[in-house]
């Protein structure tokens, strides 16, 4: 296994053990988080997930 794909499985497991962590969060901890139904948390629901994917597109297009 060359440098490449050893690179590649680190990020791979690095993603998943993230992804893990925030599951097990989610399941756990959300239920005692009492969010109000509010327009303005709806809105950041559903536009926090584009604005963060769009900054890092910005950040990574001026990067290289």
């Amino acid at each position: 296994m060359n440098s490449m794909n050893a690179d590649t499985v680190a990020v791979v497991f690095k993603v998943m053990g993230a992804s893990l962590f925030i599951a097990i969060a989610i399941k756990y901890l959300a239920p005692f988080v009492e969010i109000e139904p509010t327009t303005f948390n709806v809105l950041l629901a559903v536009l926090s997930p584009t604005m963060i994917l769009a900054t890092v597109l910005l950040f990574s297009a001026k990067n290289g």
